[in-house]
């Protein structure tokens, strides 16, 4: 009966190391998954950052440079702000659409005013 004890507490021992291994694995996966995410999301931001620098400025090496040292945060913020600069571009142009639309609305009822009052 005794061999047969140690036995169930090998077994017991055996399952728990296998089991704490197996949770140590995982939480390890998990935390190593968030900040392998989080250093690809930083450096997919800074590669966006270097085109829109690059566009903007025309490929300047020395702007480009000041891209290379900034942090995360700051990448984050010039690439929220460049989308906010071109929403509002996009607003701007879409103005600028309807008013050109409405100027050539007016010219038009304007000659047409104009030919009624030639008659």
């Amino acid at each position: 009966m005794h061999e047969k004890n140690q036995w169930d507490d090998n077994q017991k021992n055996i399952l728990i190391g296998v089991g704490v291994a197996f949770l140590f694995g995982l939480i390890t996966l998990l935390f190593t998954s968030d900040k392998a995410k989080m250093k690809t999301k930083s450096a997919v931001n800074r590669q966006k950052a270097k085109h829109y620098v690059g566009s903007k400025f025309h490929g300047n090496k020395k702007v480009k440079n000041v891209v290379n040292n900034l942090s995360d945060d700051e990448i984050n913020s010039l690439l929220g702000t460049a989308d906010k600069v071109k929403d509002l571009e996009e607003k701007f142009s879409d103005m600028t659409d309807d008013l050109k639309d409405y100027v050539l609305d007016k010219k038009k009822e304007s000659k047409k005013v104009m030919k009624k009052l030639k008659r």
